[in-house]
């Protein structure tokens, strides 16, 4: 596992210094009475001297780093691969979706009580794996969430932000959908300020999207197109309870299709949400792979072949193994001459359709 902090510095910088002078005689009371006032002005520096508000702000040192265990799992891969060009078309696609820096950070702090309104927000670009930073707020207990690289992902957007439990990330409402292309990172962590304290706070970003590659022989096979989709994944995430969205019907996400420089041996690759859990056993339970599992279906990919005489050969290779958040999984199958798929991994299900007709359309959108 590879961690990496992000600390940063934003600093504010309005002077409030209160020196009053005093000429002539006053009475007694009136010199206490100043005396008190003065006292009062200089404690409200006991934060830092260049607050201007006593008692309405708190000095928040703010220490992020974002955890995955992606990179290893990828390197796991690469080492099984014995093809150079193969090897470098996946090392260029993955490397930069699961990068470790976060491009750009956005911080809310939300009311902890009513409707839980947002009450503190900051954005930034961070573009490094080490920043220095550190935040004044008003003084109020909060619920916080921070999430990283969605600028750039241009699938997923972020919804209902203005209030902590509507704040979730969503894909279009479409039957198809392109793949992901950013990892995508988030937090949520409660805060109680206390009156007059300093607090630092440690924030840990967990990858909340996952990975899924296809890697096919097609030496034997004489084709004319090749389409692979994944089927099987959730549509949204709410950052408020770590939950995932899954609608009625599953979004089907059109795979990329990689440049391996070798027309017998082709490689596709999804970045999406995670699958649904078992619904009997959990991951790495013996329990997971008992009878009663058996035939259950989370993921899937599906492969349309074309073949030279226009006939198409679809193919469904069937993971009953949940695929879950910063986690990857590669499949791997041999075609033969007609098309049909045999997968190598033992656990995967395979359905073939000769002769396959299209019963509808796809909307991709753009």
């Amino acid at each position: 596992m590879r961690m990496n902090s992000l600390k940063m510095t934003s600093m504010r910088h309005d002077k409030a210094a209160v020196s009053p002078c005093f000429r002539g005689l006053l009475p007694l009371g009136l010199v206490l009475c100043l005396f008190a006032l003065l006292s009062l002005s200089v404690s409200c520096s006991v934060i830092d001297e260049d607050q201007s508000d006593c008692g309405t702000e708190l000095k928040l040192d703010y220490d992020l780093c974002l955890e995955s265990t992606l990179n290893i799992e990828l390197q796991n891969e690469l080492d099984r691969q014995t093809d150079p060009k193969l090897l470098k078309s996946i090392r260029d696609y993955m490397s930069p979706i699961f990068s470790d820096y976060a491009q750009d950070l956005d911080l809310s702090f939300y009311d902890v009580q009513g409707d839980s309104a947002r009450l503190y927000h900051e954005q930034h670009q961070v573009n490094a794996n080490e920043v220095s930073y550190t935040l004044y707020i008003p003084r109020h207990d909060y619920m916080h969430t921070a999430f990283a690289n969605l600028a750039d992902n241009r699938i997923v957007t972020i919804e209902g932000s203005d209030y902590c439990h509507a704040s979730r990330f969503m894909q279009p409402q479409s039957d198809t959908v392109r793949t992901q292309k950013t990892g995508l990172f988030s937090a949520r962590q409660k805060v109680g300020l206390e009156q007059g304290e300093e607090k630092t706070i440690y924030v840990h970003l967990y990858m909340v999207n996952c990975a899924a590659g296809l890697i096919l022989d097609t030496s034997e096979a004489k084709l004319k197109d090749l389409k692979v989709l994944a089927k099987g994944f959730a549509s949204g995430f709410c950052i408020a309870d770590s939950s995932f969205v899954f609608a009625k019907t599953a979004p089907v996400v059109l795979a990329d299709k990689l440049e391996t420089g070798n027309n017998g041996l082709q490689c596709f690759c999804t970045v999406n949400f995670p699958s649904h859990k078992l619904s009997k056993g959990t991951r790495g339970d013996s329990s997971s792979s008992s009878d009663d599992d058996d035939g259950e279906v989370l993921w899937q990919f599906i492969v349309r072949a074309t073949m030279e005489d226009n006939t198409v050969t679809e193919s469904v290779l069937g993971v009953g193994e949940s695929l879950d958040a910063g986690h990857l999984k590669f499949l791997h199958a041999k075609m033969g001459g007609n098309g049909g798929l045999e997968p190598e991994e033992q656990e995967v299900a395979v359905s073939i359709t000769l002769d396959w007709k299209e019963a509808g359309h796809h909307d991709i959108p753009l």
